[in-house]
């Protein structure tokens, strides 16, 4: 990038990633009239507030939290309900799951409403490396150009994990989950199998079922264990001190029994949860090494279905397929995938419970395995060059990169870098909490504050 007089510009804050993490760092940094900061998005998409969440066009893909919840701003929580009511002519309420195209509309126009939106420039480039020069970073571009920068956000946001090619064989006809319109693509009579029980596989069978899809839909997991539905808003505030002083085996055993009681009370045992949602990352952290450990290895994946749940119309949708046969999940291992010559495939997986080996046929595979959060499972991405060059260091667990307050990277010597941050999904480790809105929207204002503390009073000449 270059100024008026042809000479290499410098600019003050670089994020890397347009998404919903980069929307929300950029808003808070050009929120204030009259700031100084020189911002770039580096973003190859041909639209902003578009990463995998948001992409999709499909109007039956909605939001798993309700619109009242879903605000870019804390301190203004009916912004993005006002937004819908504005687009709709009509009041909508707070309790609505919108689609998930809106909430990407509602986020650009928002960024575009920012005082300070007609400074901000926008790179559809693709970072693949990030030098440290001194004071400065130097952005490498897949196209082979540079931008220096005095300081860079990592706003990655979700990588999708890989089934791996070694369980591939032959022509296997495959789809990512968040490639919407391949899936939507998937011949109507195809026998589906899809690997992952989560959200992504949720959307994946919205897809095919928007698109007239009528053939059987096989799911494959560890557990087959699907999303569950959010019940209404119920009021109320959890005091978590019982659970901080416990240890993980007596903390499950404690909010069992707090989703019992509250049945017995006529109560939805997902108020318990609602009610435990803002102390997430309290909860991730007051746990030992040990303990979060034996959580990853045996209680997320009850956690995930009973925490990130999905719209009650959503669920009604997946009951109503299971109802009629042409939806089913079984629990194993996928173990290979074998394309035959007339196309199809063998699908070859070990049932949880059993030493046997089963399979199942399906014209088509869809990979809905989630997100990769390993970052040395990442070697040809840009966090595998920055681990590779020692700017960033696995967070807890392997899962991640490891940081410090507001955000600052700590390199391979675990030392933070003061003009390095992240944000989003590549805290995980670190905080747990820190895929949602509610957490975005907090990592991106404390950024900002920092960025604009240490940088906006000492713009470079």
């Amino acid at each position: 990038m270059t100024d008026s007089a042809g000479n290499q510009a410098e600019i003050d804050v670089a994020i890397v990633g347009g998404g919903a993490a980069g929307v929300l760092v950029a808003m808070r940094l050009l929120e204030k009239p009259g700031s100084r900061l020189r911002v770039v998005i580096v973003e190859p998409a041909a639209e902003l507030a578009r990463g995998a969440a948001y992409a999709t066009t499909q109007p039956e893909h909605l939001l798993n939290v309700v619109a009242g919840g879903m605000s870019a701003f804390a301190e203004d929580p009916t912004q993005f309900v006002r937004f819908l009511s504005a687009s709709n002519d009509a009041a909508v309420p707070a309790t609505t799951f919108a689609a998930r195209r809106d909430y990407g509309r509602y986020l650009r126009e928002t960024l575009r409403a920012q005082p300070g939106y007609s400074s901000l420039q926008w790179l559809r480039e693709r970072v693949v490396d990030i030098e440290r020069c001194g004071q400065d970073n130097v952005l490498r571009f897949a196209s082979g150009g540079t931008l220096a920068a005095r300081a860079v956000v990592l706003a990655v946001g979700n990588a999708p994990r890989r089934i791996p090619a070694s369980r591939l064989r032959g022509n296997v006809r495959l789809a990512e989950a968040w490639d919407y319109a391949t899936v939507a693509s998937i011949p109507a009579d195809a026998e589906v199998c899809i690997v992952g029980s989560g959200l992504s596989m949720v959307d994946a069978v919205l897809g095919l079922d928007r698109a007239g899809h009528r053939g059987h839909i096989h799911v494959v997991s560890r557990h087959a264990l699907m999303p569950l539905a959010h019940a209404a808003p119920g009021a109320g505030e959890a005091a978590p001190d019982k659970l901080l002083a416990l240890g993980l085996r007596e903390r499950v055993r404690l909010i069992r029994a707090w989703a019992r009681a509250a049945i017995a009370a006529g109560e939805p045992w997902q108020w318990v949860f609602d009610r435990l949602r803002p102390h997430g990352q309290a909860l991730w952290r007051s746990l030992t090494h040990a303990d979060q450990q034996r959580f990853l290895r045996h209680v997320v994946r009850y956690w995930d279905i009973h925490r990130h749940r999905i719209a009650p119309q959503v669920s009604a949708t997946l009951d109503e397929l299971r109802a009629a046969g042409r939806l089913d999940a079984v629990a194993g291992r996928l173990l290979s995938v074998q394309a035959n010559a007339d196309g199809a495939a063998e699908v070859a997986y070990r049932p949880r419970h059993g030493d046997d080996v089963r399979t199942l046929r399906a014209d088509w595979l869809i990979n809905a395995t989630g997100v990769e959060t390993l970052v040395d499972l990442q070697p040809d991405t840009l966090l595998g060059a920055l681990r590779a060059r020692g700017r960033v260091l696995p967070g807890p667990h392997g899962i991640g990169i490891a940081s410090e307050e507001p955000g600052r990277v700590l390199d391979a010597r675990g030392v933070a870098d003061p003009r390095l941050f992240v944000l989003g999904a590549m805290r995980i480790g670190t905080l747990w909490e820190s895929i949602a809105i509610p957490e975005l929207r907090g990592q991106a204002r404390a950024i900002a504050e920092q960025l604009r503390a240490t940088l906006d009073d000492a713009p470079v000449a």
